[in-house]
């Protein structure tokens, strides 16, 4: 989708004026459209992303302004010359100084950089490419191929981790997301340079990527993702990462070792084996404090796994070490490589008894099983807030997901929709399991798994999910069903997750001040809390400032 620059012009002077407040004492230098529609991908779902550049000395959060203009979605960014001259020249010296310079900025920063490359400008272009300049296209691509390429190798090698370990479905789980990111590095070096995950297919085509392995790709991407022969799947996807050009990744379980975590200590009470992580304590029962006082830092874990009673015991003892691993107790590293990075966090799920959701959009719920209308929550006050904002920011995920589905299935972009659809499915997922209480968040390939492990899912609904997952799209007919199919599998998760409906956030100024008003107040009790903020899906993390300033923007 393309928009002419005339359209554009009078787009932005309509969002000048709305945004009359917040830019009446400051003349933007220049101003730029970024995103998918700069880029060539956008549909007519897309949003409008403007830019502006404030060159009077002051920082601003990077969070947009959202308005609704002629029946469209715009947002408006604040972004100072300082920083953005700043983290430009940053990433320069980090593809000077290697790989590993390259992994270590944020996927924040990384996309700034990316987006203000690739922009398409509105006013003052000459002063827009002087900036382009400090960096430059070429530079750029080498450091989102870099940064994708390590990310790749990154949740390889957690698959094999977690085969090593026995999880099966985990390891498919992580294979698939390695090699789509694979993908990504590969087409970053041919020229297509837009971090936008659901944008693979199209620059796979643009980047005339032989056909034959764009094919292989797309059915091992579209293969049963449970089940099955894991360490087949892996073998595949590893030869597919090879032909993509990520190296550093193979099926040696005496590469993955276990080490210690920061923040992590023992303590013996009497009988009984405790577990401090920070502020978090684990009482652990008698066999998997057989298994964790037999761990020897830095040591293979299928070695710390071997037990001589059998392969019984040694089963239970990998999976032990797993559940350690997810706690955040232990670390899984690759052997002279270090911790293997995979967005893994300390996860942790409160005790229910009653087993219903702990927290609604409207705060947390009475125990269904008490008759005590003053009840002390079994969840700590700043985990209860994570959540809370967790659940809201899952919900905004559902609503921008099903936005890019309906705007992929009218504009025919299928495999588009393929992702949109899987990606609507996984934060649902996360939406239920926040609705437990259940925080930090697993990473989106894990939040199926996570959700068919902890929460009662009924048959018919792990039937649809798994539809969703591994069923490819080859016409508008079988997009619009499975559409159908993704907003029941949403309705059935949120009820789960305690709240059926949210507010269509995407659609109209109005939906979206609802979605304000549901998520302001779990925002202002994390920032007092100073709870930690929801990640994207690859890693980015916001601000409690600019989370509350992305709920202030409630214009139009």
């Amino acid at each position: 989708m393309s928009l002419d620059h005339l359209f554009l012009l009078q787009l932005w002077e309509q969002s000048r004026q709305h945004l009359h407040a917040q830019l009446g004492q400051r003349q933007p230098s220049a101003v730029f459209l970024e995103g998918s529609i700069a880029e060539g991908f956008g549909n007519e779902r897309s949003d409008i992303d403007f830019v502006a550049i404030i060159d009077d000395g002051t920082e601003m959060a990077t969070m947009p302004y959202i308005l609704f203009i002629e029946n469209r979605r715009v947002e408006v960014r604040l972004l100072s010359r300082k920083r953005l001259q700043r983290e430009l020249l940053q990433l320069k010296e980090a593809l000077n100084a290697g790989v590993e310079a390259v992994a270590q900025i944020s996927w924040n920063q990384l996309e700034r950089c990316q987006r203000f490359v690739g922009c398409l400008p509105v006013e003052n272009e000459a002063y827009i490419k002087s900036l382009q300049d400090l960096l430059g296209k070429e530079a750029l691509g080498q450091a989102v191929a870099l940064w994708f390429e390590d990310f790749s190798r990154q949740t390889g090698r957690y698959a094999v981790a977690m085969l090593a370990l026995e999880q099966g479905d985990y390891a498919r789980a992580w294979i698939k997301t390695s090699v789509f990111h694979a993908a990504k590095s590969f087409v970053a070096k041919r020229g297509e340079r837009y971090l936008g995950s659901k944008w693979l297919s199209l620059q796979l085509d643009r980047a005339r990527i032989d056909t034959r392995l764009v094919q292989r790709l797309w059915d091992f991407y579209t293969e049963k993702s449970k089940g099955g022969n894991a360490t087949e799947y892996l073998h595949k996807g590893i030869a597919l990462l090879e032909e993509f050009a990520v190296l550093g990744v193979d099926l040696n379980f005496e590469k993955v070792l276990v080490d210690s975590r920061a923040g992590v200590s023992t303590w013996q009470i009497g009988k009984h084996l405790h577990i401090l992580r920070d502020e978090d304590i684990f009482r652990i029962g008698d066999a998997p404090a057989r298994v964790w006082r037999r761990i020897i830092w830095n040591t293979p874990c299928i070695q710390i796994a071997h037990d001589k009673r059998g392969a019984e015991a040694t089963t239970d003892a990998k999976n032990y070490l797993v559940d350690l691993s997810r706690a955040g107790l232990i670390s899984l590293c690759w052997e002279g490589e270090g911790e293997i990075r995979a967005r893994q966090l300390g996860t942790s799920c409160p005790l229910l008894a009653d087993k219903t959701a702990l927290i609604s959009v409207d705060g947390a719920r009475l125990s269904a099983s008490s008759q005590a209308d003053i009840q002390l929550l079994p969840i700590p006050a700043r985990r209860l807030a994570e959540a809370g904002v967790e659940l809201t920011w899952a919900n905004i995920g559902v609503e921008n997901s099903r936005e890019d589905s309906e705007g992929a299935l009218r504009s025919g972009q299928l495999r588009v929709l393929q992702y949109t659809l899987q990606r609507m499915v996984q934060t649902a997922c996360m939406v239920a399991l926040a609705g437990h209480g259940i925080t930090p968040q697993p990473p989106l390939e894990e939040a199926i798994l996570e959700t068919l492990r902890l929460l009662p899912l009924n048959p018919s609904l792990v039937e649809a999910i798994e539809r969703i997952e591994t069923e490819s799209i080859h016409s508008r007919e079988q997009g619009q069903e499975l559409f159908e199919l993704a907003e029941q599998i949403v309705r059935e998760l949120r009820q789960l997750g305690g709240d059926e409906q949210f507010p269509a956030s995407f659609d109209t100024a109005s939906g979206w001040g609802e979605t304000v008003m549901y998520g302001y107040d779990w925002i202002n009790l994390a920032a007092h809390l100073n709870a930690r903020f929801p990640a994207s899906a690859v890693g980015g993390r916001g601000s409690a400032e600019e989370a509350r300033d992305l709920l202030a923007s409630n214009i139009g």
